[in-house]
Protein backbone atom coordinates (compact mmCIF):
# COMPACT_ATOMS: atom_id res chain seq x y z
CA UNK A 1 0.00 0.00 0.00
CA UNK A 2 1.28 3.45 -0.82
CA UNK A 3 0.08 6.34 1.29
CA UNK A 4 -0.59 9.66 -0.36
CA UNK A 5 1.58 12.14 1.50
CA UNK A 6 2.82 15.42 0.07
CA UNK A 7 6.54 15.96 -0.40
CA UNK A 8 6.42 18.84 2.08
CA UNK A 9 4.79 16.65 4.71
CA UNK A 10 7.36 13.90 4.12
CA UNK A 11 10.21 16.41 4.45
CA UNK A 12 8.80 17.74 7.69
CA UNK A 13 8.16 14.29 9.14
CA UNK A 14 11.57 12.91 8.20
CA UNK A 15 13.38 15.97 9.52
CA UNK A 16 11.48 15.82 12.82
CA UNK A 17 12.06 12.09 13.20
CA UNK A 18 15.79 12.39 12.51
CA UNK A 19 16.04 15.08 15.18
CA UNK A 20 14.02 13.00 17.64
CA UNK A 21 16.09 9.89 16.95
CA UNK A 22 19.30 11.86 17.51
CA UNK A 23 17.98 13.09 20.86
CA UNK A 24 16.97 9.56 21.81
CA UNK A 25 20.41 8.27 20.82
CA UNK A 26 22.06 10.97 22.91
CA UNK A 27 19.97 9.94 25.90
CA UNK A 28 21.10 6.34 25.47
CA UNK A 29 24.72 7.51 25.30
CA UNK A 30 24.23 9.29 28.63
CA UNK A 31 22.57 6.19 30.11
CA UNK A 32 25.50 4.09 28.90
CA UNK A 33 28.04 6.43 30.51
CA UNK A 34 26.13 6.37 33.77
CA UNK A 35 25.85 2.58 33.68
CA UNK A 36 29.57 2.28 32.92
CA UNK A 37 30.36 4.47 35.92
CA UNK A 38 28.23 2.21 38.10
CA UNK A 39 29.58 -1.00 36.57
CA UNK A 40 26.12 -2.07 35.41
CA UNK A 41 26.99 -4.20 32.37
CA UNK A 42 23.36 -5.15 31.68
CA UNK A 43 22.35 -1.52 31.19
CA UNK A 44 25.51 -0.85 29.16
CA UNK A 45 24.56 -3.71 26.82
CA UNK A 46 20.95 -2.49 26.56
CA UNK A 47 22.10 1.03 25.76
CA UNK A 48 24.53 -0.23 23.13
CA UNK A 49 21.77 -2.26 21.47
CA UNK A 50 19.40 0.70 21.50
CA UNK A 51 22.09 2.90 19.94
CA UNK A 52 22.57 0.38 17.11
CA UNK A 53 18.83 0.35 16.38
CA UNK A 54 18.62 4.15 16.47
CA UNK A 55 21.62 4.53 14.14
CA UNK A 56 19.94 2.17 11.69
CA UNK A 57 16.66 4.09 11.88
CA UNK A 58 18.48 7.38 11.28
CA UNK A 59 20.18 5.90 8.21
CA UNK A 60 16.82 4.73 6.80
CA UNK A 61 15.24 8.14 7.41
CA UNK A 62 18.20 9.97 5.82
CA UNK A 63 18.07 7.71 2.76
CA UNK A 64 14.35 8.42 2.39
CA UNK A 65 14.96 12.15 2.83
CA UNK A 66 17.67 12.13 0.17
CA UNK A 67 15.33 10.35 -2.26
CA UNK A 68 12.75 13.15 -2.16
Amino acid sequence: MSFEVSKEAKLALLTQRIEALNLEGYQHELNKKSAEALGNEDVVAQSEQAIIVIESAIAVHKTELESL
